[in-house]
């Protein structure tokens, strides 16, 4: 292939890449609203026999699934796409691949929103039925994690952060998130649902937020920056 092809597939292949990763983040949007609906849906039928909401409710569920199962199939060609330029255009010095690579070093593509990340949405699906399982950096450091709770009627919920106290200290301290002052009818949200342990009355944060500190957290592995912490040892 010549050197003027392999520079015109790459460009089509960045072309492709970056209609794709919009798509992506409105299939990150819409499963997030779905999130929701069928959150309030759950909470309208609880109790209730009617057969229609029922129904509703189970096909939101089913919707959502379906909708993240194509954002599943959507990342990974991506990633695949990303693979095949990286293979095509080379790297160095050379003739063939590799020298394009060279020269189309100073063309760097255009950047593209980074595709959600489905873990933080299945963390904020499994603390709204109650499973607070300690929420990982995608490169894993046991001494770190994030534990959380959420009220989807209220849009709010709380972080629990554990980690070292000084980057490379041995000492492990907890934070919780610092936000307005709720009021005291409000029901709580649990560091520990099983323990009864409640996060202060000062903890809640925007559901949106709380994704947008997760998202941090999965991809620095550090306490996040985009909201404010409190000590909580």
């Amino acid at each position: 292939m010549s050197t003027s092809s392999i520079g015109a597939v790459a460009a089509r292949l960045d072309d492709v890449r970056s209609t794709l990763g919009a798509s992506l983040t409105t299939l990150g949007q819409v499963e997030e609203q779905l999130e929701e609906y069928a959150g309030a849906l759950a909470a309208l039928g609880e109790g209730s026999t009617a057969d229609d909401l029922r129904e509703a409710t189970a096909l939101a569920v089913t919707a959502r699934e379906d909708l993240l199962r194509v954002f599943q199939l959507g990342s990974t060609a991506d990633k695949s796409l990303e693979r095949f330029r990286t293979r095509l255009t080379g790297t160095g010095t050379g003739t063939g691949a590799g020298a394009v690579g060279a020269t189309r070093t100073k063309e760097a593509p255009p950047k593209k929103e980074a595709a959600p990340d489905r873990e933080v949405a299945a963390a904020v699906e499994r603390a709204r039925k109650g499973d607070q399982a300690p929420v990982h950096a995608a490169k894993q450091d046991e001494r770190r994690y994030v534990q959380i709770d959420v009220d989807h009627e209220r849009k709010i919920g709380a972080l629990c952060y554990v980690g070292p106290r000084e980057e490379d200290s041995t000492e492990v301290g907890t934070w919780v998130t610092k936000g307005a002052t709720r009021e005291q009818d409000e029901p709580p949200l649990y560091i520990d649902r099983a323990a009864k342990r409640e996060f202060p009355r000062n903890a809640a944060v925007p559901l949106d937020k709380l994704r947008q500190a997760l998202t941090e957290f999965r991809s620095t592995g550090r306490r996040p920056r985009c909201v404010d912490w409190q000590d909580h040892d």
